[in-house]
């Protein structure tokens, strides 16, 4: 009963400081698409929960996924592009599954491996992908062995790349580049987008390096890193890229973060929509600042809707709405 009681207070004045800070440009409403008739695919995204033994980061996480639960009509699936744990401890995983055991977020539930999720106690990469590999089990009911993975959706292909090494640019190996080459050539085709979920940006995009925070931040600080121009280049050659990733902890960002700070949350390169989330438990260094953030994505035949929305507090930030038309 007391938890219950702590969630409401905290949804509520989650729900009091989204509404003072967006103001007209928010709009508590269900979790719900504009168009449930149409809609071909609906999922949830969000990044970073960075999951310690924290309770409030637990409640915190609970928010989110009632709030999805909640859906007039069924998410189809629900993402987390990594950091999902703080340091990839199986305490930290525990706790993850304890937060997901008493919600249904959605049909699918899609993990992607961050930097954070490989740092446990010494530093040392297979040991966290054996965690990362049996949550996966546990917590998504996903069969899997290594930390870059495929899935189908509603006819919609999910590309999940991950670092195969315990650094905080990614390392890609050329049986990754191998297989990211093959699942485009089978998946993209058939013109229809290509979801491709990868904990850290694409070098100089949402304003990299300066979005980065790092006094000595090179050009290509905090993307993918060294790899960034080969893995591009590949997505180039396809139509109807979506890149989702997080990592930066960049706030939800407009016009406005673009003349201020360099960056947009939803950019386009070529044949690459790129969305940036905001970090999940934390609050975000610029622009909408706010924890408890994400993107809803509503697919349908010619066009994909991202919508910002805060989870914990249940409400549409329309001020972040985006239309990418599917070519």
């Amino acid at each position: 009963m007391l938890v219950a009681v702590y969630k409401s207070i905290v949804a509520m004045f989650m729900s009091l400081i989204s509404l003072l800070s967006f103001g007209a440009a928010a709009d508590k409403t269900a979790f719900t698409p504009k168009d449930s008739e149409n809609v071909k695919l609906t999922f949830a995204t969000m990044s970073d929960t960075h999951m310690t033994d924290s309770v409030a980061r637990k409640f915190m996480l609970e928010l989110g996924l009632s709030d999805m639960e909640n859906s007039q009509r069924p998410l189809d699936a629900m993402i987390i592009t990594g950091d999902i744990t703080n340091h990839g401890y199986e305490s930290e995983w525990i706790m993850t599954q304890n937060a997901f055991a008493s919600y249904s977020p959605a049909k699918e539930i899609i993990f992607a491996e961050g930097n954070h999720d490989t740092w446990t106690d010494d530093y040392s990469y297979q040991p966290s992908l054996d965690l990362f590999v049996r949550f996966n089990k546990e917590i998504c009911g996903r069969d899997i062995d290594k930390a870059y993975y495929s899935t189908e959706i509603n006819g919609y292909t999910f590309i999940v790349m991950a670092s195969e090494d315990d650094g905080v640019d990614a390392y890609i190996s050329e049986e990754q580049f191998a297989w990211l080459e093959e699942t485009l050539e089978d998946s993209a085709s058939d013109g229809l987008p290509v979801f491709l979920v990868f904990h850290q940006p694409l070098n100089k995009t949402h304003g990299l390096p300066g979005t980065w925070g790092e006094d000595d931040a090179t050009e290509i600080t905090g993307g993918i890193g060294d790899q960034s121009d080969r893995v591009e280049a590949i997505l180039q050659q396809y139509k109807n890229i979506i890149y989702i990733s997080g990592h930066i902890h960049n706030g939800m960002g407009d016009s406005i973060t673009s003349a201020t700070y360099g960056y947009k949350s939803v950019e386009t390169y070529g044949n690459i929509t790129s969305v940036n989330l905001p970090a999940y438990s934390f609050f975000n260094s610029r622009g909408q600042f706010l924890s408890g953030l994400g993107f809803v994505f509503e697919v349908y035949d010619n066009e994909i809707i991202i919508r910002g929305r805060s989870y914990s507090s249940s409400i549409w930030h329309t001020e972040y709405e985006y239309s990418i038309p599917i070519v």
